[in-house]
């Protein structure tokens, strides 16, 4: 995906060159050097600097790897959205193993290809593959996103792997679809046979057709939904904190009316307790004052309500009763001990039903809560594609229309200089490097596997080393 500028010219099959045998390019980084034609090419330098761009695809494999890895080993990882996440980290490994490497190369030999024009339709094809591939993986995240948010009673219905893998393998089928012209000849022009040692795009019209397809549609579909689904969430918040504050109002209300229900008809028992308790204590004192058995009477007592002023009787109570007061004190105790259970079921009840009601709000809170959570880190996801993809994709379309319509000699605006450009190229590769790191960062449960399959690999190799020094000392 290198185009080489020298003042304001492009090398491209479609543009017209008022001297098309003295096109110069440069192929160092100071531009110094340059290559007149074909057939007379002059030594260049080799920039051995450059290979320090090699961490890179290490280190993106290696992150990339991790992620795969974990969504396979992790059950808690098996969801819609992570399986997209193992295709975008698939075609991140296939970028940072068939791209970056070549890309190197490019840049070690000062953008002077000396691989052959099959390699290089083969990397190319590549590179805008593994670019496509990843856009589109994000698209179908956003739509996976989108309805989830939305739609969660559909999205429940219809989440199920035949979709998933459906829209995955439509995914890389149009990656594929948009590459493979590069493949079968579309990159094939006239000025490619006066330039063998040059890997770039030489058809424009290719360039603004598979920047549309791999960048800019899909970019605004998913800007669009990704609009939609922080509405929907900050609306859906918004929602649930009223009805929250509504619920709990409701609940006190209710709490406040049982508890005046409870004293009146606790009142109105106390009343009638006490008023029983004068017949009773009057009905016994008759009965002693009959009895000739002075012997059996008790220590005498003053009982009176303490709800409202009543007259204190005095009442003799003998230890042998007949079975009728028995029976009344006894259908008094249960009636009373009746009330009490009543109450206590009353009130456990009422706060059996509220701590059902407050864990069904906490456990909706919990899963808006991850809901959202995943939906931001997904957004990071893209915020960054958009950061490293975008400056590429801008100059590249660019560039195809200034030397679709010619207007090099007409504006400054077409005059990139190759430094600017080849710095852009790699952002959007450091993008595949970037998103481990992402998921890292902002994703808890990412986080863990990491550190659990990292911790299981270093248990394994120190347990490797212990064998082997055990060994050695054995011998």
């Amino acid at each position: 995906m290198v185009i080489n500028y020298y003042n304001g010219e492009t090398v491209d099959g479609n543009s017209s060159s008022s001297n098309n045998n003295n096109i110069k390019y440069n192929f160092n980084n100071n531009f110094n050097n340059s290559i007149n034609n074909a057939t007379d090419q002059e030594d260049y330098n080799v920039n051995y600097g450059a290979l320090f761009l090699l961490v890179f695809p290490f280190f993106t494999v290696f992150g990339n790897f991790l992620v795969c890895l974990s969504i396979w080993r992790e059950k808690s990882l098996h969801t819609a959205t992570n399986y997209f996440i193992f295709s975008l980290a698939v075609a991140d490994i296939m970028v940072a193993i068939l791209v970056m490497p070549l890309a190197v190369y490019v840049e070690v030999n000062n953008s002077r290809w000396e691989l052959g024009n099959s390699l290089c339709d083969m990397w190319v094809a590549f590179d805008v593959m593994g670019c496509t591939s990843s856009i589109l993986n994000l698209a179908a995240i956003s739509v996976d996103r989108y309805i989830a948010v939305t739609k969660p009673i559909q999205y429940a219905k219809h989440k199920n792997s035949r979709r998933v893998h459906l829209t995955l393998a439509l995914a890389w089928v149009a990656s594929i679809a948009v590459s493979l012209p590069i493949t079968l000849g579309m990159n094939y022009t006239s000025r490619r046979a006066e330039t063998p040692w040059l890997c770039i795009f030489y058809n424009s019209d290719f360039i603004i057709y598979s920047s549309m397809l791999s960048f800019y549609f899909p970019c605004i579909l998913m800007i669009y939904l990704y609009w939609r689904i922080f509405r929907a969430i900050r609306q859906r918040s918004r929602r649930k904190s009223q009805a929250t504050k509504n619920q709990t109002h409701q609940h006190q209300q209710q709490q406040h009316l049982h508890n005046t229900k409870t004293k009146t008809l606790l009142n109105n028992i106390s009343e009638k307790t006490a008023t029983i308790a004068m017949i009773t204590s009057l009905t016994t004192t008759n009965e002693q004052q009959n009895s000739t058995n002075e012997p059996n009477k008790m220590p005498e007592t003053i009982i009176s309500s303490n709800k409202q002023q009543t007259t204190p009787i005095k009442i003799t109570f003998q230890r042998q009763s007949s079975p009728s007061t028995t029976s009344k004190l006894t259908n008094r105790q249960r009636q009373s001990n009746n009330f009490r259970l009543s109450t206590f079921s009353s009130r456990r009840s009422t706060v059996f039903n509220f701590s059902i009601r407050f864990t069904k709000l906490k456990h909706e809170k919990s899963s808006n809560k991850k809901e959202r959570k995943a939906t931001q880190t997904l957004a990071i996801v893209l915020a960054v594609f958009l950061f490293c993809w975008m400056p590429f994709f801008t100059i590249n379309i660019i560039n195809a229309i200034c030397i679709r319509y010619d207007l090099f000699s007409k504006t400054s605006a077409c005059h990139i200089h190759p430094m600017a450009f080849s710095f852009f190229v790699w952002l959007g590769y450091i993008n595949s490097f970037l998103n481990p790191l992402i998921y890292t960062i902002f994703n808890a449960e990412f986080r863990k596997a990491f550190k659990k399959i990292l911790n299981c690999y270093s248990k394994n190799m120190a347990g490797s080393s212990g064998g082997v020094s055990g060994g050695g000392a054995g011998l």
